[in-house]
């Protein structure tokens, strides 16, 4: 099986460099990915609050790294990739924290966060030490891929931002038995991934960072690009839709617009007919709310839809 170490990493989405993999349709193969930090807070003494915020002073600040391009042989524009991901091996070591100026909080903290996490036997665990004495915490893994996509045609966008392409998405469903749907915009795809917690919450509010090692393989579906408005989700019981914007009403409108053509598609109905279900059995919820364009999503359970 082939695999791409997580050193092949970029900090955009980038059709000019060069492939560090290049994959078959159908082939399962496995990247490695660096944490969003690139591997710097890792130790104890990298996660007091004066060596972040020394990160930010050193010169330009880049984070969310994502290991690729990988080229998939055969894609062309206006095809689709459909990425599935088969498997997410958690590290042992993660991070967890926070900016106070997220969230508008920095009228009461003044300084960044960061806490090194322990993950083993499916949980991530930590002890609080908290006013009213110390407090363990214990949390079941959901691993999820916060940031995939694929190189645009024309523009450059950077690991943090998101948009059609797909990027720093941030939603739970890009997990393990999920098949993410992305355009093609340029020859052979050139897909990026990377950015992954063993769990995050709705809205980015709460979640860990780290290194995993991702399995996956890829489908190529000739010339669907026009329909797709921005990155669909298939779990195996929910579709999902994305959108990406600033403000996020701007981004669920997306969302919305794009269930309704995917129903159209898959179930033959009318887009009035596809409104009406939505009514019925939608659920928008929002994916990363930290940094601006934000992404909401739209969750429809498939038990609801027509079978066959």
């Amino acid at each position: 099986m082939q695999r791409v170490t997580r050193d092949k990493y970029s900090y955009v989405f980038d059709r000019r460099l060069e492939p560090v993999l290049t994959v078959d349709p159908g082939e399962t193969f496995q990247v490695e990915t660096e944490d969003s930090r690139t591997g710097q807070t890792r130790t104890p003494e990298t996660v007091t609050a004066e060596y972040v915020l020394s990160l930010r002073k050193k010169g330009p600040y880049y984070g969310n790294p994502v290991t690729g391009p990988i080229a998939i042989r055969g894609a062309e524009p206006g095809d689709v990739l459909a990425v599935t991901i088969r498997a997410m091996e958690c590290d042992t070591l993660g991070y967890f924290g926070y900016w106070p100026v997220l969230y508008h909080l920095q009228d009461w903290f003044d300084e960044p966060v960061t806490d090194l996490v322990d993950i083993r036997d499916g949980h991530v665990t930590y002890t609080m030490q908290t006013a009213a004495g110390p407090h363990a915490v214990r949390i079941p893994t959901r691993p999820m891929i916060g940031c995939i996509g694929t190189a645009p045609h024309l523009e450059v966008p950077t690991a943090g931002t998101a948009g059609r392409f797909g990027g720093n998405l941030d939603v739970p469903e890009v997990c393990p038995g999920s098949t993410v749907y992305l355009p093609v915009a340029v020859p052979e795809g050139f897909l990026y991934l990377g950015d992954c917690h063993p769990y995050q919450g709705d809205g980015e509010v709460s979640g860990c960072e780290m290194r995993s090692v991702v399995t996956l393989s890829v489908q190529i579906i000739r010339g669907r690009i026009q329909n797709l408005l921005a990155p669909r989700i298939e779990t195996a019981t929910h579709l999902v839709t994305m959108g990406a914007a600033s403000p996020a009403e701007a981004a669920q409108w997306t969302a919305i617009r794009d269930m309704i053509l995917w129903l159209e598609e898959r179930c033959g109905w009318s887009k009035h007919d596809a409104r009406k279900f939505l009514a019925l059995a939608g659920d928008l919820r929002p994916g990363q709310m930290q940094v601006h364009p934000y992404t909401m999503r739209l969750i429809v359970p498939k038990e609801h839809l027509p079978r066959g």
